[in-house]
């Protein structure tokens, strides 16, 4: 399913005009028609409520005011406040709202401070608020008015629905502008936005619900839209495909250059990763010091001890042991729980150039590299990095703050400057490609906030490489799957207390259910599903994305 950018619905909006011969008094129409109709699902009977519908100066007001004379025909009890005199309002906007005052639904004008009192006393009669004052293409902070008017209705704790996006979200970062207006429930048009898909978006969204207003479906799948949400089919076409007579070096080879003294679990949760993903064969490359403790703990993958630094580090002049172990392999893992000695960088920064298969980057791997991104542009194979928040802000040289409000954008700069696949990870980790393609996974839950759990990741996408899948694709397939094993985690532990470990021998058994089954039945947040189906839309539309503020 396609996520929209502001830009992207713009655009879809501009098109829908000009090649479709919709307009925008149709489409507003049909957008209130819709949210009335899930207002009427699901809480009926309206004609016993009594609803507040808020509606700002722009397009998303005007939808606001299609709502109020909608319900007030199906015999619902209904006040608009209206932020701002008839004047003020978008051409569209006034249409609707002349309309509406035709049809004799009471409007009361917030045009100052002087009459909250009003406001306050109109709402706390309200069952319900419809939130129709601030659309997707806000571009400034809230205040004045409307954030007077957004900390009123926080205060008397009525439901919230929103129309097409909650107010003063950011589509494109999920970041509030200013101030936010959290809804129970958001009813959306043609398309979710990104934004709804961000650790701190999605807390403000409630129950999504896509509906359909009319928008062309060429338009809803246009190339120009470069952001989608995984899904089990999009990995089932990725997954590798065996028979009866397939041997070890058909499922692929995987190098792991991992370990440091006090860190060779991350070297074992990597290998094993790789392991239970379905790689043929692993070899783990280590400092030679530490490598009768991983003989240890490593039963399946083999080892090979190279050379080393005081501390048990990698040394710079195992490079060529690590190029001779490398020949035969199909992927390459560097990174997990190597240390961040500067000597061991000088050996990730010749190694990240030097070798000529496809490559995992990870870790203290990641923070070895910070400073000196020049070196991923001239690698020789591709190169996936899997930064958390504050290894991204690291390699960027900015702050975690910045990076979680800039996820999608964050993640296509590193992306496209750097000439690498980029695994954003956090809750609706962002996968991008130099080419300016975006996925968002939806799988995962807070069972995976533990130590080692990125190393499994790492150690998966590994494996995911070494069976040939691309490196956008490996990526994409890896952090889905690894969500699922945390949520099935999760349902066999519960999600607090998990270990990384735990995740390991659900891999084989989720893979299984990935190649035969039509759907994975797992917990997933409060965003609605149909017919089974993770996140999918209820139905699908459009947007008018013109805000007056």
């Amino acid at each position: 399913m396609k996520l929209a950018t502001p830009q992207d619905m713009r655009k879809i909006d501009e098109l829908s005009v000009q090649e479709y011969s919709l307009t925008i008094t149709r489409l507003m129409e049909k957008a209130g028609a819709a949210v009335v109709k899930v207002l009427e699902e699901t809480y009926s009977p309206l004609s016993k409520k009594v609803f507040g519908v808020l509606c700002g100066k722009g397009n998303n007001g005007g939808d606001g005011l299609v709502v109020a004379k909608l319900l007030k025909q199906k015999k619902a009890s209904v006040v608009v406040v209206l932020v701002g005199e008839e004047a003020e309002l978008s051409p569209e906007a006034k249409k609707q709202y002349q309309k509406a005052k035709a049809a004799k639904v009471p409007i009361l004008k917030m045009t100052s401070g002087e009459n909250i009192k009003a406001v306050q006393a109109a709402l706390e009669e309200c069952d319900l608020i419809v939130d129709g004052l601030l659309g997707t293409g806000l571009s400034r902070p809230v205040d004045g008015l409307y954030r007077d008017l957004f900390q009123l209705v926080k205060k008397l704790e009525k439901p919230v629905i929103a129309i097409d996006i909650p107010s003063g979200l950011s589509a494109d970062s999920g970041s509030p502008m200013g101030d936010v207006l959290p809804a129970q429930m958001t009813v959306t048009f043609g398309l979710p936005k990104f934004g709804f898909y961000t650790p701190l978006g999605s807390s403000f969204i409630g129950t999504l619900k896509v509906v359909n207003i009319g928008f062309p479906e060429a338009l809803l799948n246009a190339s120009f839209i470069r952001q989608e949400l995984s899904d089990l089919s999009m990995i089932q076409k990725s997954l590798p495909k065996y028979d009866e007579n397939t041997h070890k070096g058909i499922r692929g080879r995987v190098l792991i250059i991992a370990g440091a003294r006090g860190l060779t679990g991350a070297a074992t949760l990597s290998a094993y990763g790789a392991q239970r993903i379905g790689a043929g064969l692993v070899t783990v490359a280590c400092p030679e010091s530490l490598n009768t403790i991983l003989e240890i703990k490593l039963t399946e993958p083999m080892t090979a001890p190279v050379a080393e630094i005081e501390g048990g580090f990698f040394s710079p002049r195992a490079i060529g042991r690590i190029l001779d172990l490398a020949v035969n392999v199909n992927s390459v893992v560097l990174g997990p729980g190597i240390g961040r000695n500067r000597e061991t960088g000088q050996l990730v920064k010749d190694l990240i150039t030097k070798l000529t298969m496809p490559m995992v980057v990870d870790a203290d791997a990641l923070y070895l590299m910070g400073g000196h991104l020049e070196h991923f542009k001239t690698a020789q194979a591709p190169i996936i990095i899997t930064p958390h928040p504050g290894e991204a802000a690291w390699l960027l040289k900015t702050t975690i703050t910045v990076v979680e409000q800039n996820r999608l954008k964050v993640a296509k700069q590193l992306a496209q400057d750097y000439n690498m696949v980029v695994v954003l990870k956090g809750r609706f980790t962002v996968i991008a490609n130099p080419q300016g393609e975006v996925r968002v996974n939806p799988t995962g839950n807070r069972g995976l906030a533990t130590g080692g759990t990125g190393d499994v990741l790492s150690g998966i996408i590994g494996g995911l490489l070494a069976q040939r899948l691309p490196a956008f694709e490996a990526a994409t397939t890896g952090v889905y799957l690894h969500g699922l094993a945390g949520e099935e985690a999760s349902r066999k532990f519960g999600p607090d207390g998990l270990l990384a470990g735990d995740l390991l021998p659900l891999l084989p058994g989720l893979l299984r259910q990935a190649r035969e089954t039509t759907e994975l039945q797992c917990p997933s947040p409060s965003i609605s599903k149909t017919n089974g189906k993770r996140f999918s839309s209820s139905s699908r539309s459009v947007n008018r994305n013109s805000t007056n503020i």
